[in-house]
């Protein structure tokens, strides 16, 4: 029936939504507008979704922008339904294994080590969570070791493990708060503050979460102020100031909308619900604790019994003692299986009071008696808790004393070398007179070099000036003498058409090479985007009439960068030796190209798909020789790999 007046209230606009609410009844308006929203929502997403499968269909070709699609398409399911998203989340790890995409297969294991921990399967989600830490560990990515031990911290927290939870954050030092690793350092210091706040410390919760505050607001990391203010809610609520948390809930479910987090929005709807129930507003509540409870079956499991407690608890404040015990029974069903429990206690309270207004007093004492047992647990789990959190504190106390005793033995050590300082001080003039020295001296070792730098640039445009000259000028007097043969009649007739098809091929040689050297010492081809352009019209050149494809690719971070006249004249002609291999020696369907920066180098790649037979060049072959001389001449290195199917060229030159 409210599907039916959600359809109307879409077709009529504002006059179909009072109508669909006065035909509803007891249904509030602002309920029928959120199953409308929540309507148009699962449209957009469904749309999304068939527009990823299709591309996928449509991606024959194993390659990383179709991992990059599937995993798209899993987080996408996803925002529907946690489930559902696991099987594409194992495919899109397949496919990055095959093509040993490192880097991404290592995400992927997180994600799906991020859904199992959004279920509640703790032991699935270290399993997955194992084995992203070690292709992380294997690739050098400390910001995804510190992602790895943020999600063993959280959930060690959702199992009451609070100390150990502690000890995977803190195992991470302040130095990591900075450059790219400040983000991943500053989601731990919220889970440390959610930690905290769990063990009743909640002061020290909050200065945790103002740094990060402070910290996410400057360096714009909104999918982090999401979490914060969630998190400032959470400590307002344990103080029982229902309005600043109902406000700091808010903040956080605006963000994840605008970032498109399902399970956020859903988490933060329900932490709303209990809100307005604290409030005193049960109405709206219970409006909002309706469709949240379906969404979190399908995005946030580990959330359902809470929902089915504010339902029974709505349900009894309106009297209904029947629907309170039938939601109370589900959520102590939905609660066992995770040994929640606090939800166990809240669902056997309710209970209890259900059966009391049912007249039926042996079941209420029933679940009086579980009540009375889940909070005797949750009570000496809190005890266990707080002893363990004093000794973690204490033994956090005494490392902090013998740091402090280390500070001051260093503060004794510095005003020794102050006072050494002083009695040195008569010697201060000559000091300065030094220093000055010095900074001449470096000023006529940068002039020197300078000097230096502007002799080799000259050298080099000499040598590609004597390169013009011999190159292309012997190929002009080869066709030269060969046109005045043909004008003197000194060929025979039948061999004339040969030796004007060597001449037409001489000189577009001699075209061809008098354009490289022009392009090689034009300063306005110093850019990269110029190299690209001239690496791109080459290949095209070359390979499509051998009958070869190209996957040409550049990291997009070396657009604004500008490269040297030796490397780029180097690095351009290494590539065409390469390119020419491929060509005459490769039997090759395919040649790839990569180009990245690799620290200060810039690193190319040449690799093609042919047979690594006899056919192959020699590694001490002419070919082979020139490009590691022509590297050697920029401060460079060219590598070769024969081994398998394939050969691949690697050469790195000095950017600047």
């Amino acid at each position: 029936m409210v599907r039916i007046l959600v359809c109307c209230a879409l077709l009529l606009g504002g006059r179909g939504i009072t109508l669909a609410a006065g035909v509803a009844g007891k249904q509030p308006l602002h309920r029928l507008a959120a199953a409308a929203s929540a309507v148009r929502v699962q449209q957009t997403s469904q749309r999304r979704i068939d527009s990823l499968r299709a591309l996928i269909k449509a991606r024959v070709v194993l390659d990383t922008p179709k991992v990059i699609l599937v995993t798209r398409l899993a987080w996408e399911v996803q925002q529907r339904d946690v489930r559902a998203g696991l099987p594409l989340l194992r495919q899109a790890v397949a496919l990055a294994r095959t093509l040993n995409y490192r880097d991404y297969e290592a995400e992927t294991l997180l994600d799906l080590a991020d859904g199992y921990i959004s279920l509640g399967d703790y032991e699935e989600a270290t399993k997955w969570l194992n084995k992203a830490d070690a292709e992380f560990t294997r690739i050098h990515n400390v910001g995804g070791q510190i992602r790895c031990l943020g999600r063993r911290a959280r959930i060690a927290s959702q199992q009451g493990q609070y100390i150990k939870a502690l000890t995977y954050c803190l195992k991470v030092p302040p130095s990591f708060d900075y450059g790219d690793t400040r983000r991943f350092y500053t989601s731990l210091q919220i889970q440390i503050a959610s930690t905290y706040r769990q063990l009743g410390e909640l002061g020290t919760a909050e200065q945790y979460l103002r740094h990060a505050l402070k910290v996410s607001l400057h360096h714009d990391y909104p999918d982090r102020l999401n979490l914060i203010y969630e998190e400032l809610g959470e400590v307002r609520r344990q103080q029982q100031r229902w309005q600043e948390a109902s406000s700091y809930y808010a903040q956080s479910m605006a963000i994840s909308k605008q970032l498109n987090l399902a399970q956020e929005i859903w988490r933060m709807e329900i932490n709303l619900a209990e809100m307005e129930e604290e409030l005193g507003q049960s109405e709206s509540a219970l409006s909002r604790a309706h469709p949240a409870l379906p969404q979190a079956r399908k995005v946030l499991p580990i959330l359902v019994p809470r929902v089915l407690v504010l339902l029974a608890r709505a349900n009894l404040s309106r009297h209904r003692p029947d629907s309170a015990a039938h939601y109370a029974q589900m959520s102590l069903s939905a609660s066992k299986p995770a040994r929640a429990q606090a939800d166990i206690q809240a669902g056997n309270e309710v209970l209890a009071q259900a059966y009391a207004q049912l007249g039926d007093f042996a079941r209420a004492y029933q679940a009086q008696q579980a009540f009375m047992v889940a909070r005797d647990s949750l009570t000496g789990a809190e005890v266990r808790r707080r002893t363990a959190a004093l000794q973690f504190r204490n033994e956090l106390s005494q490392q902090q004393a013998e740091i402090r005793l280390l500070t001051q033995q260093n503060r004794l050590q510095q005003q020794q070398q102050q006072l050494g300082r002083l009695k040195q001080q008569r010697h201060a003039a000559l000091l300065v007179g030094l220093g000055l020295g010095l900074i001449l001296l470096a000023g006529a070792g940068l002039w020197q070099y300078r000097r230096r730098q502007a002799r080799r640039e000259a050298a080099l445009r000499t040598s590609l000036a004597a390169d013009l000259h011999d190159d292309v000028g012997s190929l002009l007097t080869q066709i030269s003498l060969q046109s005045t043969m043909l004008r003197e009649g000194l060929y025979p007739v039948e061999q004339q058409r040969s030796h004007l098809d060597h001449m037409a091929e001489t000189s577009r040689m001699a075209a061809r090479q008098m354009s490289d050297v022009v392009w090689g010492i034009d300063a306005r081809n110093d850019s990269f985007t110029s190299m690209l352009n001239r690496m791109h019209d080459h290949a095209h050149q070359v390979l499509p009439p051998a009958g070869l494809e190209l996957d040409f690719h550049a990291d997009p971070a070396l657009a604004a960068s500008s490269v040297s006249l030796g490397t780029r004249q180097a690095l351009y002609l290494i590539y065409k030796e390469a390119l020419h291999n491929a060509v005459k020696h490769a039997r090759a369907t395919q040649v790839t190209v990569r180009l990245r920066q690799q620290g200060r180098q810039l690193e190319l790649m040449v690799l093609d798909d042919g047979q690594a037979a006899p056919a192959r060049p020699a590694v001490g072959g002419q070919g082979l020789r020139n490009m590691r001389a022509r590297a050697a001449a920029a401060a460079g290195t060219v590598t070769y790999e024969t081994q398998g199917p394939g050969f691949r060229v690697t050469a790195r030159l000095p950017l600047g």
